[in-house]
């Protein structure tokens, strides 16, 4: 491996962790003072998430997407866990809801894209980034190295 290979998998790696802190930090709350149940299932799951307590933060945010099929936070919190724990076919499915619910969510199309690149799927990967460019195009030099297509 050259020097060079070397340097853009480093690069490769650090805009990856970039992107998962991303895609897997929280979102802002309804600023009522009256907590709806996909809400408070939210705030369980991360603190569930925060003890190590997995299982249980998957299934607060399962509920929580039930509670409220059309929250972009219960998705977004659900996705990051599955992308977290390795269980990408999940999350792609998972990033996918979310993003036919929000076609412009930046944070999907990367955990979209995270999903895709972890399972070896690098041009749908690479198409995933493309898009959270286009939602956001503020993201395009923190998504740079893994927008370019790579030997091998």
């Amino acid at each position: 491996m050259t020097f060079k290979e070397i340097t853009m998998d480093y690069k490769i790696g650090l805009a990856a962790i970039a992107i998962l802190a991303a895609v897997v930090a929280s979102n802002t709350w309804a600023s009522d003072s009256t907590v709806r149940a996909e809400e408070a299932l939210i705030v369980q799951g991360n603190k569930h998430w925060e003890e190590g307590r997995l299982g249980d933060a998957q299934k607060s945010f399962e509920q929580a997407v039930v509670a409220d099929p059309s929250s972009i936070d219960a998705h977004m919190k659900l996705g990051g866990l599955q992308l977290s724990n390795r269980s990408y076919a999940v999350a792609i499915r998972t990033y996918q809801r979310t993003i036919s619910l929000d076609r412009n969510n930046a944070k999907a199309w990367m955990g979209l894209g995270m999903a895709y690149l972890h399972s070896g799927q690098h041009e749908l990967s690479r198409a995933a980034f493309g898009e959270a460019v286009r939602a956001d195009p503020s993201r395009k030099a923190q998504l740079a190295p893994l927008l370019v297509e790579r030997a091998g």
